[in-house]
């Protein structure tokens, strides 16, 4: 059975310090937590927010939430676990007014300080905050658990933890994402969804769901794309374009700089050369004199490899489809 907890913990405290917006304005991010958990995206940010913002957490993450704004609607959420077994990162729901009404309060546990349980919650002094309760008011302990082995979560923009990265993965043996496997869904990974579940002719709408990971499990990795840099060059590639006009002033520059140095340079080669005897004399003569050529060569010549590298490595993305992860 998969541990969601030290995730879920983790998740939670990248929320620490999200308050409420005092006035007339709302916080998009509290309000954000709202969609997130099954309510509106325009829910004012003074409503009860503490099981929007466990929902979203867990939506963060991949893992179902109860999809109600009602803290006590996670007494019937994952596994129950008992005090004694409870463990960071589990859910705790308490009671408000008395245990016997409907409302309620929600939040992660983060430890236990005598007769009080610390908690990592929303709405906890109208911010993202750890505050303590006491022990008395606890109508339970839930905790996160894989509802099916054969189904996995549900991954889009903002999900973090172990299924994104396993995705990732396996766009990336594709051909789709060959960034870096850290587990975040963002607008890249999201652009690489978008990419396979169009060459696959699944609908486009940049979530990872069942049917795309279905396909994600018997797709074949995508071909190379035959492209040259003259492809690129007449579509507009700007990379391109940008070395060849490297290369090209590379050119111009070594071409009248050794022009230069060989005019100044050419009395003094002509004495060096009527004062030399033999042939080993007469090499070191040239060598001397014209050095500063040699040297704008050997610069020229790095110059004009650096481009082509830029180029032949745009040409490279363009084939394999990697400009789409990055």
């Amino acid at each position: 059975m998969t541990n969601f907890n030290p995730a879920i913990l983790e998740a939670a405290g990248r929320h620490l310090g999200v308050e409420e917006w005092p006035g007339a304005q709302h916080n998009p991010t509290v309000q954000a937590y709202f969609e997130a958990s099954g309510g509106r995206a325009t829910e004012p940010d003074e409503t009860p927010w503490c099981a929007a913002f466990v929902g979203a957490v867990l939506a963060e993450l991949g893992i179902e939430n109860t999809g109600r704004l009602n803290a006590r609607s996670y007494l019937q959420w994952g596994a129950g676990v008992s005090m004694r077994e409870a463990l960071p990162g589990d859910v705790v729901v308490f009671w408000r007014v008395s245990p016997d009404s409907w409302q309620g309060h929600v939040a992660f546990l983060v430890r236990f300080e005598g007769d009080h349980v610390i908690v990592r919650g929303g709405n906890q002094g109208n911010k993202v905050s750890d505050r303590a309760y006491p022990v008395s008011r606890v109508l339970g302990f839930r905790r996160a658990v894989e509802a099916d082995a054969s189904r996995r979560p549900v991954l889009q923009l903002g999900s973090r933890g172990p299924a994104v990265r396993e995705a990732q993965e396996r766009l990336r043996d594709l051909g789709f994402f060959p960034g870096h496997i850290d587990g975040i869904f963002g607008p890249r990974m999201r652009g690489a969804v978008l990419a396979f579940q169009g060459e696959n002719f699944i609908d486009t709408d940049g979530i990872v769901g069942g049917v795309t990971w279905d396909y994600l499990g018997f797709a074949s990795a995508r071909p190379a794309r035959a492209v040259s840099a003259s492809d690129l060059r007449e579509t507009g590639s700007r990379t391109v374009q940008a070395a060849d006009q490297g290369q090209a002033l590379t050119g111009v520059t070594t071409a009248a700089g050794a022009i230069g140095v060989v005019a100044e340079r050419t009395d003094e080669a002509s004495q060096a050369l009527d004062g030399a005897v033999g042939v080993m004399e007469k090499a070191q003569g040239v060598l001397v004199a014209y050095w500063p050529v040699l040297l704008v060569g050997a610069c020229a010549l790095l110059a004009w490899h650096f481009f082509g590298k830029i180029r032949d490595a745009r040409v490279e993305d363009a084939r394999t489809g990697k400009h789409m992860g990055r």
